[in-house]
This record gives structure tokens, sequence and C-alpha cells, in this order.
């Protein structure tokens, strides 16, 4: 079944850097998002355009999904009803453990690594300090 999302707040800003379409994006500067880089980033979106360095040197940004239902990459399998957290490179995890960040609930599963899922967002999400 394909992938679908329904936005309730999608916001443009300016690419810091190259981004990944369907990826979680952190805020960098006013105004401008970038990549998450790392488990515990504080998530500001789902990126639902990519950008690449060239197009953001043409005054392209970034166009990401702060509430609502969002498609995203996900790294591995993610079930229907799981917790999804992000990986280190902005990718949908099934894997929740301290020091990841909860973004939200899979609604729409993954068959496996660079497919899509479909996540009911619930940002920034709390940093996991203890074990579930």
């Amino acid at each position: 079944m394909p992938s679908w999302g329904n936005f309730v707040l999608d916001k443009g800003m300016n690419a810091a850097s190259a981004i990944t379409k369907f990826r979680a994006v952190k805020l960098t500067a006013e105004e401008t998002v970038g990549p998450v880089t790392a488990l515990g980033d504080m998530v500001i979106g789902v990126a639902q355009v990519g950008v690449s360095a060239g197009e953001i040197t043409k005054g392209k940004g970034c166009s990401f999904r702060s509430i609502g239902v969002t498609e995203m990459e996900a790294e591995g399998v993610i079930a229907v009803g799981a917790r999804v957290a992000i990986a280190s490179d902005g990718r949908a995890s099934a894997t929740v453990a301290v020091g990841t960040r909860i973004i939200g609930v899979c609604v729409e599963a993954s068959a496996g690594a660079g497919q899509r899922c479909t996540v009911l967002l619930n940002l920034p999400g709390p940093l996991m300090v203890t074990g579930l």
C-alpha cells in the first residue's frame, strides 16, 4: 500500500545544507533548517522536498511538515502502531532506546530499509533518558 500524508502545519525555511526528502530536519539558525545528524537532535519537522547544494545557491528552501501525518524514509521494518524514533541520519526508526527522540507513531508500516512508512507526528518528541 502506498504511503500518504495529511498536513496540519507545513512550513518553508532556508536550507543550511543538502536535505533529503522524507527525512527529519532540525533548526540550524533563525528561519533555517538542516538535516538531522544525531539521535538526540531536536526535530522541527520532516522534509517534504529534497534540496541539493546547487539548488540552495539558487535560493531554493525546504518545505517541511511539523504537525500532521507524513511519509518518512525508514531505516528498517516498522510495524503499524510502533513508536517511531529518528535515526542519526534523520530516517524513521523503530529502535527506541536511551538517547533517541520519539517523534510519532507509525500508521502505515515499512517493509524494510529505504522504504517509506507513514507517521503521525508528535514533535519535537521526548528524548528517551531511561528505557521503556
